[in-house]
């Protein structure tokens, strides 16, 4: 059986000013929303997904550089 994620670090959500999540136009663009931004900067949540990045295999630590990088990354 697949292991339940915990939503905790959504909590910080709830204190989330009114913002915009599409244009006064109607048009919509993620990288604009006010929402999605203000979101994306949370502590909690971002570290969730640097976790879930790091346990699903996507991102890994180079000690060499001391540097995190994706898996698919191509070095020049």
């Amino acid at each position: 059986m697949a292991k339940k994620m915990k939503h905790d670090f959504l909590d910080c959500v709830k204190q989330m000013p009114p913002l915009r999540h599409s244009s006064l136009n109607g048009e919509f663009d993620i990288a604009k929303s006010e929402a999605a931004i203000w979101i994306s900067n949370q502590p909690e949540v971002m570290q969730k997904i640097f976790d879930m990045a790091r346990y699903h295999g996507v991102i890994e630590y180079d000690s060499k550089t001391e540097k995190w990088q994706g898996v698919d990354y191509e070095h020049d």
